[in-house]
């Protein structure tokens, strides 16, 4: 597993608006219990402890203000909710819409993160290797089920070794599932389903890799660019 600790970082700030979202996504939007309006209050502590770690992430000023900004957001919605003992489905869905954007450039950066971590490791490796070495390797990528579409290290091999598609020296090891764990997998499909509706106006969004659109862009523009024909 190759994950720089920036990628990390930038991964944990996004998430938080997500968390945020489905605390609320699968409710009847009645009046908030005690007992919930008590996971909100504990849930919020753990974003302001998160809150004052930020500045020993390594963030560039730019990237700083971006996740003080994600954090900051995710507070007032969580704090209005408290106060009001209610949330309303239009106010929950326009919380996605206005994180989108901010959201999104996280997962750029996070997308050149990882790949760029990825490409220097396989560049030394490669350089170790005979060609005869190289021409016989296979990658096993493993990852659960929900970003297997267009997952990111997918895509950085496929490309890579010239493989439009998985099966002959790629192979995607997702997880085996039993029967409780397969109703586990159905809930997972609703709540992802939901979240990429109010999020990116795209049900199966989050059904593929969040990263995918970025890596994508990335990968063929810049880290693996094609050479120019002469």
């Amino acid at each position: 597993q190759i994950q720089p600790p920036n990628y990390q970082s930038l991964k944990a700030v996004a998430h938080i608006p997500f968390a945020v979202f489905l605390m609320f996504d699968q409710s009847d939007f009645g009046e908030l219990t005690e007992e919930r309006v008590a996971e909100l209050r504990n849930y919020r502590k753990l974003i302001v402890n998160a809150q004052s770690s930020l500045g020993d992430t390594g963030f560039s000023d730019s990237q700083l203000q971006r996740q003080k900004k994600i954090i900051d957001d995710s507070l007032a919605f969580l704090d209005a909710a408290i106060e009001n003992r209610q949330v309303q489905k239009t106010a929950l869905d326009e919380f996605a819409k206005q994180m989108t954007p901010v959201l999104l450039e996280n997962v750029d950066e996070a997308a050149r993160a990882e790949l760029d971590a990825l490409h220097s490791h396989v560049t030394e490796w490669r350089h170790q290797m005979t060609p005869d070495e190289w021409k016989a390797l296979h990658v096993v990528v493993m990852g659960a089920h929900m970003p297997r579409d267009e997952e990111i290290t997918m895509q950085y091999f496929e490309r890579l070794l010239d493989e439009p598609v998985e099966g002959r020296r790629i192979i995607f090891a997702e997880g085996l599932w039993e029967e409780p764990r397969a109703l586990d997998l159905l809930g997972t499909h609703l709540v992802d389903g939901s979240t990429g509706a109010a999020f990116f106006g795209e049900f199966m969004r989050m059904h593929r890799d969040l990263l995918s659109d970025a890596a994508r862009v990335y990968i063929q523009n810049t880290l693996l660019k094609p050479e120019p024909k002469h």
